[in-house]
């Protein structure tokens, strides 16, 4: 029985589904969850320890009636917190000295850290909905101010969960990133979103909504999102999380929206968590940089699960093997949320 070998919806990029060794979700799971208990006064990110990281540019603060929105300016640290945006300590890129020619090759742009919630394992599959909302208007809050600026030509979200995933502090958190330029696979994905357009005349990505929605890698959907695990996903158990409608980046959300995909990632992430015993994974926004490109590309989320190792024949070739037919990780994700 032969392998499906199958290529990307937009990107140049082949993978074999291994169907003749498709592996279940128990092959996976992690024995046990982490039980290590954590000591939140070391914890940055913990309340009472504001003064382990730079001042923040972004807290949200519990007002009367609706949240208030401060930064911390003059020696003030911010107390009684829902989310904190602060600059990453080990920074990869950093705003222009002053005088600096923003042609010099030099990693000039952002990195900030999104402190999730003031409870230290307060994880989107664990959190309310409420708090989730938070999450999404503070990155919707940062890209809006950063995009902004004339040396930014892409905004990168993403998040990592798990020690496997590359995240050094368990404490809930996000990353953004701003780059000078617009780093490799979106811009594939936008060259390849155009040239779709150009043929048909449409998104390619609201006609992958529609094929996917009702097809075989369909996992679960509400009024404004829909999750599916894409047809030639590198990562076993790998999803998506698509707007219905044509949107092209997150400054297109309304509250309904916001709400509406605080749910999709609680319910999926939730899923995922059960499912795998809550595994270590990435996620990722994929986003239109500019005003152009948004009549063509439609923002969305990648989740990476962090289950299998790239070997020499993938790094050496690009090629990738994925063990989960993706046909077999939606049906399995679908049913765990089903049960939820």
């Amino acid at each position: 029985m032969l392998n499906d070998f199958r290529k990307d919806y937009l990107l140049n990029r082949w993978v074999v589904i291994a169907t003749h060794r498709g592996r279940r979700p128990t092959d996976f799971a992690k024995k046990e969850a982490a039980t290590k208990s954590v000591d939140k006064s070391s914890c940055p990110f913990c309340p009472g320890n504001e003064r382990k990281t730079p001042p923040a540019m972004l807290v949200y603060l519990k007002g009367k009636k609706k949240v208030v929105k401060e930064k911390d300016k003059d020696g003030l640290r911010h107390k009684n917190w829902l989310i904190r945006c602060v600059p990453n300590l080990y920074s990869a890129f950093s705003p222009p000295e002053k005088g600096e020619s923003f042609e010099s090759g030099k990693a000039v742009g952002h990195h900030e850290v999104l402190i999730e919630s003031p409870n230290h394992n307060e994880h989107p599959a664990a959190a309310k909905i409420s708090q989730l909302v938070h999450v999404i208007n503070g990155y919707i809050d940062r890209l809006k101010v950063l995009s902004s600026k004339p040396y930014v030509k892409y905004v990168s979200i993403f998040r990592n969960h798990g020690l496997d995933a590359g995240a050094s502090l368990s404490h809930a958190h996000s990353q953004i990133i701003a780059t000078p330029t617009i780093p490799t696979i979106p811009s594939d994905e936008l060259k390849a979103s155009k040239k779709f357009f150009e043929i048909h005349e449409m998104c390619v990505f609201c006609y992958i909504v529609e094929k996917e929605k009702s097809g075989p890698r369909f996992i679960w959907e509400n009024e404004s999102f829909v999750t599916f695990a894409p047809w030639a996903g590198v990562h076993p158990f790998e999803f998506w999380i698509v707007p219905k409608k044509h949107q092209a980046t997150l400054l297109d959300l309304q509250p309904k929206t916001v709400k509406d995909l605080a749910k999709a990632l609680k319910t999926c992430l939730g899923g995922l968590k059960s499912l795998l015993n809550d595994p270590s994974y990435n996620y990722g926004f994929h986003i239109a940089p500019n005003e152009e490109a948004g009549k063509f590309y439609h923002w969305h989320i990648e989740v990476y699960p962090k289950l299998s190792i790239w070997a020499g024949f993938e790094k050496s070739t690009g090629v990738h093997i994925n063990v989960v037919p993706p046909e077999d990780a939606a049906q399995n994700l679908k049913h765990t949320i089903e049960r939820l």
